[in-house]
Order: C-alpha cells, then structure tokens, then sequence
C-alpha cells in the first residue's frame, strides 16, 4: 500500500470517529460521610461512609465537645471498679500461667490493631484531630509491644516494664477519660487497650523475656530523655497536653505535684520527672533484692 493510500485510509477513521456521537457519562455521588473537620486538624479531610459507623448523635461514638453535661463516670464506681477487677484477675492468670510466645506476639498485634480501630472510628466521629494523636505514655506503648512482640532487645522491655508498666496501670486507677460515659467506644477502647498493655507486660516478665535490672534503669531513662523534649515541644506548639507535660490528669496523684510546684509549668515539669524517676526505680527495687538474696 502506497504512502498516500495510507494517509486517506487514516483520514478517513479519524472522520468517522469524529462523527460517532459520544456517551454522556454520569457519575454517582459519594455517599454521605463524615470528615475530619475544624482550623486544629492535622490531616486532610477524609471520606468514610456512614454505614460504617452510627451517627454523631449517637451516644456511643459522641466525642467529649458534644456530650451533655454530666455524661461522664466517676472514679471508683461500680462500672470502674468492675474493669479494675477484671484488669487484676487477666494480670494473676498470667503471672500464674505466662502466655506462650505465640500467643504473645498475637497479643502485641491485637494491641497494635486496637490503636489503629481507634484512629479509623475518631476518623469516622471527625474528631481525629491535634488532641488525639498517639503521643501519649501509652500510646507510644502499643507500638512498643507490637515491636517488642517481634523482636526483644533488652532496652524495650527494660523500658516496657519500667516505664511504660506503671504509665498503663496509673491510667487505669486514675482514667482522664472520665467524661465518657463508661459504656461508650471512647471509655471501652481505653480500658481494654491498657489493661492489653498491662497484660503483654506482666506476661512477658513473668515468662522471662522481660529481665528487670537495677543496672539497666539507664535504659528507660534514655528513652524518656529522647521522648520528652519533642513531645513537649509540640505540646507548646499546638496547645496539647500529651504525657501530661503541661497540666496533670484531674484527679491522680500530678494534681500534688502541681500544688506543690506552684503553678510553676518549668517546677511541674521538675517534680514530674523526678517522681517517674523514683517510680522507675522502685519498679526495679524487688528484682534488684530477690537478686541480692539468691546464694
């Protein structure tokens, strides 16, 4: 075929495909949704369908800005002591009869899993906002157990039973989610993701892979010391509160710290990580004595 034969043959496709009528194509609209939403958001709005989850007005997904007053429980109530208990009975069972390490590392996965249910539903609420990132004591301990499930160098479990053990068990004698209802996602999810983590901890220590030291408690402490300054920094940035850096937990035991330091935020600081510090050590007291003892 000539050069010229096919140049006619391609104009005349090209005429026909510019004659053929073209399909209108329709589009369906994204179903409702919520997003994240205000001026303090972090990330993008995201699109989540709300067949994934309830309403806003439901009560059980209701973040703390939309709740009516006096929808919280108190400290020490039947609902609290209720989860205390349980927390000690799982915590006995394990010191009794440690977990296998099989079921430790689905343990640490389980906890990781809970920490990312808990940023999809605050997604879903539109309340995944500065306030509710992971960087809290415990929050920084779900992923310690999920690494240390994996792996166990013996930094992590010096810190997780030295620090982050007595960070868990202090949030749940003195919860700072006190203004949910207990019987909500928000109060449910924390009591279950701590009593998890006090749970992979004790388990682990009583199994041996977990060795406290008195020798090592420069260990936890260099973790606190590379953890604290950009957390604090970003609470002054942003206006959080994140590992209680700024302001105590209403009604646990920084309250006193507080009083004492005079409303001094450099003297709140001080005390406070003298008294983590002095936690820390006794935390390693009974394994330093039951060492001293032995022939």
């Amino acid at each position: 075929m000539s050069m010229s034969a096919r140049a006619g043959r391609w104009a005349n496709i090209r005429g026909r495909c510019a004659t053929r009528p073209k399909k209108n194509k329709t589009y369906r609209p994204h179903p409702p949704c919520f997003s994240i939403t205000g001026a303090d958001a972090l990330f993008p709005a995201c699109r989540l369908p709300d067949a994934l989850f309830f309403r806003r007005n439901a009560l059980f997904f209701t973040y703390a800005d939309d709740l009516p007053p006096d929808a919280g429980f108190a400290l020490y109530s039947p609902p609290h002591l209720a989860a205390l208990a349980l927390a000690a009975a799982l915590c006995l069972s394990a010191v009794r009869r440690p977990l296998s390490e099989r079921t430790s590392r689905a343990l640490g996965l389980a906890i990781l899993l809970s920490e990312l249910l808990r940023m999809t539903v605050y997604a879903g609420m539109g309340c995944l906002n500065r306030f509710e990132l992971p960087l809290h004591l415990c929050s920084l301990a779900v992923f310690l157990c999920a690494l240390h499930s994996i792996r166990k160098p013996d930094w992590l479990g010096q810190t997780l039973y030295a620090l982050c053990l007595p960070g868990a068990c202090a949030a749940l004698l003195f919860p700072d989610w006190v203004v949910y209802p207990f019987f909500s996602f928000i109060s449910l999810h924390c009591f279950v993701s701590h009593t998890l983590i006090v749970l992979y901890i004790v388990s682990e220590t009583t199994r041996g892979s977990i060795r406290p030291r008195l020798s090592a408690l420069w260990k936890p402490m260099l973790f606190l010391c590379a953890a604290v300054p950009p957390v604090s920094l970003f609470n002054r940035h942003f206006g959080t509160n994140y590992m209680f850096l700024q302001l105590p937990s209403p009604g646990s035991p920084l309250v006193g710290l507080a009083q004492l330091s005079g409303g001094n935020p450099a003297g709140y600081l001080a005390l406070l990580i003298a008294a983590v510090a002095g936690c820390m050590a006794l935390m390693e007291l009974p394994f330093a004595l039951a060492h001293r003892r032995k022939p």
